[in-house]
């Protein structure tokens, strides 16, 4: 059950673009929206300069929250924070018992060195909560007009990892009535192929690699299938990232749902770096999960 979404927002418009995937959970799974909002200053509400940033940011959450309530979902509920942005959204959604993150990649106002881009990062590396990245490519948002989502990939590479983004991405599946595309890449890496003898390679040489892959697809399909899930299997031939971002963009993907590493620097964070490598590389929403952080109570 999808209870509690929490919307972290910078005051930009380009951070308002999470706001119709959020409101779109929402609206089928009855869920409570959070609204967020993090002055960064480590002094909290000390002078008069800060207390008038935090009026502001209460007026502009109270707006969009009035405009979000008259569309089929409950008031959400708006909260001024203070303190370092990615720590003090992630104790925050630990006090809320956040089933899902909605944000943005990046943004564009004042705050966006510390905001939606390395503060992204940190969340998807830390947060027990799958998080959905949006990335911008529009100059506004309009939190009316949904943004549909229904063909999802799932890049799989037989590993328990990758496989820990299933229970979730069928958890939203359910809510939003997602069809499925297992993918698994085969990499001629694997044979000990440098890129430049990939393409001279024998097919011979690759397809058990390719038998392989398709039963253990097959098999993670048939349990699609016994839940009432639509779903089917692809197997590829060649490098991870530039495979799942092809197939994404020949098939009209609407989102991409992978599972991260969690661990490392803000910038290898995420599987083997190629969750990274298709983040940056993708239009998309992402939905993305760290197995291993876990909710502290």
């Amino acid at each position: 059950m999808c209870r509690s979404i929490l919307v972290p927002l910078d005051g930009s418009a380009f951070s308002e673009h999470a706001l119709p995937l959020a409101l779109s959970v929402a609206r089928r799974s009855g869920a409570q929206l959070y609204l967020a909002h993090v002055l960064s200053g480590r002094g909290g509400l000390s002078n008069g300069t800060d207390r008038a940033t935090a009026a502001s940011r209460t007026v502009y959450l109270e707006r969009l929250a009035q405009q979000i309530e008259n569309q089929s979902v409950r008031a959400p509920i708006t909260s001024i924070l203070t303190g370092p942005v990615a720590d003090t959204l992630l104790d925050y959604a630990r006090s809320i018992r956040c089933d899902l993150i909605v944000l943005t990649t990046h943004g564009r106002g004042a705050l966006s060195r510390l905001w939606l881009g390395s503060v992204a990062d940190v969340i998807v590396r830390r947060s027990p909560a799958p998080v959905m990245l949006v990335r911008p490519h529009q100059p506004t948002s309009n939190a009316k007009v949904e943004r549909p989502l229904r063909r999802v990939l799932v890049p799989l590479d037989g590993s328990p990892l990758a496989e820990a983004i299933i229970e979730h991405v069928v958890h939203i599946g359910r809510i939003m009535d997602f069809e499925y595309t297992l993918l698994r890449v085969v990499d001629p890496a694997a044979l000990g192929l440098s890129p430049r003898d990939e393409e001279s390679a024998d097919a011979a040489m690759l397809q058990p690699l390719r038998d392989r892959a398709q039963m253990y697809l097959d098999r993670q399909v048939e349990e699609f299938r016994a839940q009432g899930l639509r779903a089917e299997a692809v197997v590829t031939v060649g490098e991870p990232a530039s495979s799942i971002l092809a197939y994404a963009r020949a098939h009209g993907s609407d989102m991409i749902a992978m599972a991260t590493h969690g661990r490392g620097g803000v910038s290898l964070v995420l599987l083997g770096s190629i969750a990274d490598k298709v983040l940056r590389g993708s239009s998309l929403p992402m939905l993305l999960y760290s197995p291993g952080a876990k909710f502290r109570h």
